[in-house]
This record gives structure tokens, C-alpha cells and sequence, in this order.
């Protein structure tokens, strides 16, 4: 079981913890690409999550349609609104998305730190 560090806002981790967003998204890199199954990531001082199934889509578009938009932004009022959300995370560059796809990271369990 591998550990990874990320951020996301405290909103999305509060989802996450609650079971509203079953879906964290990354932009494919070489680091992600070799998360699996049951490796955890740690969200600062937030805490950290559990991944289940790894998947990798061509876009964010084409994960929204097979993933579920409110599983992966759940606060967006529609996919659209979902996509241009997550282009907006610091972090995420249109043109790696481009290149390489994207991730969608099943959140299996959630440990809030105390």
C-alpha cells in the first residue's frame, strides 16, 4: 500500500467524508499512474482517503458521462458546470488532460484527522 500527498479544497473532502463525492480526479501523470487499488491519499491537515477501482479516461468529459458528474462535483449544477469546475482546481492543465486523459480515483473510505 503506497501513500501519496495531494490537496483539494475542504468542501470536496467534506463530500467525500460524507459520501457525496465517490470520485476524486486527477490529471494522468506518471506519479498517478501508479496508484492502485487500497493505496491512500493524504490531504494536509485534512486527512486522507482510501482509493478503490483506478480509471483512466480520454477527458473530463467522457469520465463525467461514465462516472456520474454529481459523484465527482456533486455542489455542480450540471456536467458542464462539473468540467469547468475541476479545469479550474489549481493544479490542472488543459493540455496535460489533452495528452494523457485523466484519472477517476473510486473514494473507497475517509479518515478525517483529529
Amino acid at each position: 500500500m503506497a501513500t501519496f500527498e495531494a490537496t483539494t479544497h475542504p468542501l470536496a473532502f467534506a463530500h467525500m467524508e460524507g459520501g457525496l463525492k465517490t470520485v476524486f480526479v486527477m490529471p494522468h501523470s506518471l506519479e498517478w499512474s501508479i496508484a492502485s487499488s487500497g493505496d491512500r491519499i493524504e490531504f494536509q491537515d485534512l486527512g486522507s482517503i482510501t482509493l478503490g477501482m483506478i480509471r483512466r479516461y480520454e477527458s473530463v468529459e467522457a469520465l463525467l458521462e461514465a462516472e456520474g458528474w454529481a459523484n465527482v462535483v456533486p455542489e455542480a449544477d450540471d456536467a458542464a458546470h462539473s468540467a469547468s469546475l475541476l479545469r479550474s482546481s489549481a493544479g490542472w492543465t488543459k493540455s496535460v488532460e489533452v495528452e494523457r486523459g485523466v484519472l477517476a480515483l473510486r473514494v473507497r473510505k475517509t479518515k478525517r484527522k483529529s
